[in-house]
């Protein structure tokens, strides 16, 4: 932290990708006026390439619920609070299933805990897939999920994946962090619940999933706002 900081107040300019970031770089003690704030952003124009994976997934989710995650397994996702959340709905008598592309890292883990909860038949855990056959994969999801925990790191830093899902006009709900929430306008462009609640978060999940009209109201606004 004391390394970054030096860093921060010697170099003529700094560029931030979020307000959060900002903020906390001014608490730093960085001049103001040599801070500049350049989003995340991602392409207009995406490269669709339907793989075997996802035509078979495809077949296996058709007609189906599906909350997802496109994304790394890292611990700072909490990936397993939305597994959580998704066994919540599945007891309420929800027939929703889980689908998460990834990196073999993490994977094994996320599926134990899957079998844990008890909706392992219900999970679709699977990839990799090469960058340019990820874009189909969110037609899939019904309500994308970004459950991270509230850390400092998860609080300051604005994750890239939910601009790709509110590209492709998928509804996205995510945890109430500061980073997050800067990029979301909560119940317009998205939905916000609180950080680690899986009860919270299951609620905003179901609501989406008994409307459609809000869940493509909520995808089409997110689309305009990354265009």
């Amino acid at each position: 932290r004391r390394m970054e900081t030096k860093v921060l107040r010697a170099a003529d300019n700094v560029v931030c990708i979020s307000e959060t970031l900002r903020k906390e770089a001014i608490s730093r003690d960085v001049e103001e006026n040599k801070i500049s704030v350049v989003p995340n952003a991602v392409d207009a124009e995406v490269v669709r390439k339907e793989s075997d994976l996802f035509n078979e997934m495809k077949n296996k989710l058709d007609g189906k619920f599906v909350v997802g995650y496109i994304g790394s397994l890292r611990e700072l996702e909490g990936v397993d609070l939305t597994a959580e959340a998704v066994s919540i709905l599945k007891k309420a008598g929800i027939d929703v299933n889980l689908f998460v592309l990834s990196s073999q890292s993490g994977q094994n883990e996320l599926r134990a805990y899957c079998n844990e909860l008890g909706i392992a038949e219900d999970s679709h855990i699977v990839g990799p897939v090469p960058h340019d056959q990820v874009a189909p994969f969110y037609d899939l999801i019904d309500v994308f999920v970004v459950s991270r925990p509230d850390t400092r790191v998860t609080r300051l830093v604005t994750p890239l994946k939910p601009f790709e899902a509110m590209r492709s006009g998928t509804a996205v709900v995510m945890a109430d962090l500061p980073a997050l929430a800067e990029i979301v306008e909560d119940g317009k462009t998205g939905c916000l619940y609180p950080a680690g609640d899986a009860q919270a978060l299951a609620v905003k999940i179901r609501d989406l999933l008994s409307d459609e009209s809000k869940r493509d109201s909520l995808g089409q606004n997110a689309k305009n706002w990354i265009l």
